[in-house]
């Protein structure tokens, strides 16, 4: 095994205040350092020779009492320091302002600290000691580094996206010189989403509707270059509604698009919110996430919870998430950002929302290999988020303490202001502070919040969302699409047409069965068979579809019957 590096940390001469020591001890501990720590008012003397006696790589000094008295400290600790044979890589001084103004006179330490240092600044310090102080910085600028460079503290995504390009730049530049957010998610207006290759289509009274009015490659370098500043937050944008491939290859070539999110049966006409049918939206959607795989970009599928936002039962939106992981490892994917929103719908307890986005975790986890990974990404759910700002932040608050159960990679911050009014940047940093603080106390804490309910839970929603994803290779018609069923764009409109996915919120939509009743029973959504007054076991409501709609039968149909069969058989 590897050994740890050594930080030692002293406060010196009659300081006794130790509370800031504590706090870079734990976050150092997290990262893998050994720590020691000599005390309150320790004498210079016993400072040099534990440092002579453990050769740490790092050595701390911390002095919070007034600037007249720790000079000739100072004074005293270099000249017996200059003298050791072996130096740490780095020394640190960390004082009030006064104090450190006071000790930058002597001009010895490579870093100084007056209190209020971002996490990230002091994760910069810790992962770089190896080089000089004089030389700036800058953490990894791709996914995966930067999440392995701050392990084990998850890294930070919000959204941003104002209505004005200038000001949204201009927030882009705030939000980077705060250094607490790792991914910032432009919004893009309406107009960019559907039109950006097709100006002669977009409407003027669309622009700036949901976000920013990108108009030109020159607007994407622009914002581009606004997040170039302090801690260098990552960037990635929506992935459009048509021209899925042209627009991966712009954002991949201006803003460096840190994933991708592309769903398979949304952002069409099924939802209003895209120009293509739904069977053509997910043949152009898997094609596109096969592009992005092929030129290694991580993906996310956002799907299943925008069946949940539609009230489908759990299953469903478990189901789909199962399903949209094995479509992304079929298509190459090598990392799959897996993006658990919870509270969603609302009236999910915390509980049950938690044993549902467990399920979704496990399923996934059993497509891991070594060429698929998942990165876990929690969010709390807009819709959960109170008008009343107060009550918003506690929201946030709750939300994310729950979420951290799962040990996420990315913690996806929705602004506590969202349901109130778009995210201003002194909003987003306000948040992100929250949300920070949480992740502090919980990796320092060792809650669990697992009971026997959310395991049954659990289970049986893996259980169901395996029964409902094992009938897909039944819906082929010929030898062609069984061939592989899970990547069919045929196949896949099937399951949507024939309500196999359904929600109560697409009712008389042309392209859903929109069948479906769900109702919220101790705090989890199922299906609900309203006829008999009682749940729905999703089996049985798919075998009711289907006879009911004399469709093509999922059960019947001679080929259907034979896979089915000789599935179940190996089952």
């Amino acid at each position: 095994m590897r050994k740890k590096k050594v930080i030692l940390i002293a406060c010196i001469g009659q300081c006794v205040h130790v509370a800031g020591s504590y706090n870079f001890m734990q976050i150092a501990r997290q990262l893998g350092f050994q720590t020691y720590f000599m005390g309150p008012a320790t004498p210079i003397p016993d400072l040099i020779d534990k440092i002579n006696n453990t050769n740490p790589e790092i050595v701390g000094l911390s002095y919070r009492l007034t600037p007249k008295t720790v000079i000739p400290l100072l004074e005293r600790f270099f000249q017996s320091y200059n003298t050791l044979d072996k130096k740490p890589n780095k020394l640190l001084f960390a004082g009030t302002p006064e104090v450190v103004k006071a000790a930058k006179s002597i001009g010895e330490f490579d870093y100084y600290f007056v209190g209020g240092e971002t996490r990230y600044e002091i994760i910069s310090i810790l992962r770089n000691t190896d080089e000089s102080s004089e030389k700036k910085f800058q953490p990894p600028m791709d996914l995966i580094s930067r999440i392995k460079w701050k392990k084990p503290y998850p890294i930070l995504r919000a959204h941003f996206g104002l209505s004005d390009l200038s000001e949204t730049i201009k927030g882009i530049k705030k939000i980077a010189e705060a250094k607490i957010l790792d991914i910032i998610s432009i919004a893009p207006d309406q107009n960019t989403q559907s039109h950006y290759f097709h100006p002669e289509d977009q409407q003027q009274d669309l622009d700036g509707a949901g976000g920013v009015p990108l108009r030109s490659k020159e607007d994407f370098k622009n914002i581009d270059n606004a997040r170039k500043r302090g801690n260098y937050p990552l960037l990635r944008i929506y992935a459009g509604t048509r021209d899925f491939i042209k627009l991966g290859r712009l954002f991949l070539e201006t803003i460096k698009n840190a994933w991708a999110a592309i769903p398979i049966f949304w952002f069409n006409q099924m939802d209003g919110r895209g120009p293509l049918s739904l069977k053509e939206s997910i043949r152009q959607h898997l094609r596109a996430i096969k592009w992005h795989a092929t030129n290694n970009i991580p993906v996310e599928i956002n799907d299943s919870h925008q069946w949940s936002l539609r009230d489908t039962s759990d299953a469903i939106a478990v189901a789909d998430m199962y399903l949209c992981g094995i479509i992304a490892k079929k298509l190459g994917v090598k990392h799959f950002i897996a993006q658990y929103m919870f509270n969603t719908p609302p009236n999910l307890t915390l509980d049950m929302d938690l044993a549902k986005m467990i399920a979704k975790n496990e399923l996934l986890n059993t497509l891991v290999d070594k060429d698929f990974s998942v990165i876990k990404q929690v969010r709390t759910g807009l819709a959960s988020f109170p008008l009343d700002l107060d009550k918003a932040k506690g929201q946030l608050a709750a939300a994310t303490m729950v979420q951290l159960a799962l040990k996420p990679d990315i913690v996806h911050i929705v602004s506590y202001s969202e349901a109130d009014h778009v995210a201003k940047p002194n909003d987003i940093i306000e948040s992100c502070k929250i949300v920070s603080q949480i992740i502090t106390k919980s990796l320092s804490s060792n809650l669990n919040f697992i009971n026997s309910s959310i395991i049954a839970r659990k289970e049986q929603l893996i259980t169901q969302a395996q029964d409902i994803i094992s009938l897909i290779p039944n819906l082929a018609n010929n030898l062609e699409e069984a061939e592989d069923p899970y990547i069919n764009p045929n196949i896949l409109n099937r399951i949507v047409k024939y309500g196999i996915f359904d929600a109560p919120h697409l009712k008389n939509n042309k392209f859903a069965k929109g069948e479906l009743k769900t109702k919220i029973i101790n705090g989890a959504c199922y299906s609900w068979d309203s006829a008999r007054d009682k749940i729905y076991e999703e089996i049985e409501r798919i075998k009711d579809i289907d006879n009911v709609t004399n469709e093509l039968s999922l059960f019947n149909s001679p080929f259907r019957k034979r896979r089915f069969i000789r599935q179940g058989s190996e089952k």
